[in-house]
């Protein structure tokens, strides 16, 4: 049976349809159909791998919002260390542990050695350790005081003996430590008693 002219060229189209179908799905399986793609401008696409920095957790990120119309906003960051408006004062009696001299007291000019023991922020804790050498008496005790870095003062007071030879007491003492920290020096705050002058030894 004899086709028309019209089914014929139905026929011809139909199978070139097809044919132009097939091309496409290939060529769109290997990217390379289905036309441009767009991406909203609310989803920019992600940077490249290589470039992507990790947020440094040791930061604070402060974001900038610009005016309407002008760029991006600016990312700035800043150090997290918390810097304290002053630095907490030198306590002299940190560096030097032990102070030799002397003090004058009701049995006369008598030899003094400061050591001390322990140190906690601007409280220090000594031992006041004598001797005198005309009679050999001899003895020590416990004080303790807070020091003064404005004024480069403190006054130690006593709590408890050590060693106690006959006839002795305890006193306090109070006075102040040269800028160089090469000298103690103050006075014994009991009757009877005057100066006193320590160095450093060590």
């Amino acid at each position: 049976m004899l086709q028309s002219s019209s089914e014929g060229r139905v026929a011809k189209c139909s199978g070139a349809a097809a044919w132009g179908a097939l091309v496409a799905g290939a060529l769109f399986a290997l990217g390379c159909g289905g036309g441009p793609h767009y991406v909203p401008a609310a989803a920019p696409l992600p940077p490249d791998p290589a470039e992507v920095v990790a947020p440094d957790p040791a930061a604070i990120y402060i974001i900038v919002q610009p005016a309407e119309g002008e760029a991006a906003p600016e990312i700035v960051t800043r150090d997290d260390g918390w810097v304290p408006r002053t630095f907490p004062a030198d306590n002299p009696f940190q560096r030097s542990r032990t102070w030799v001299g002397d003090y004058d007291c009701t049995q006369g000019n008598t030899g003094l050695a400061l050591r001390i023991v322990d140190v906690r922020g601007r409280v220090v804790r000594a031992v006041f350790d004598f001797r005198h050498a005309p009679t050999g008496a001899a003895g020590s005790y416990l004080i303790s005081g807070t020091y003064e870095p404005e004024t480069r003062r403190v006054r130690f007071d006593p709590s408890r003996w050590i060693e106690r030879p006959e006839d002795y007491i305890m006193v306090p003492m109070e006075g102040e430590i040269a800028s160089d920290g090469s000298l103690f020096a103050g006075r014994i705050p009991f009757p009877g008693c005057g100066a006193f002058h320590l160095k450093p030894t060590r």
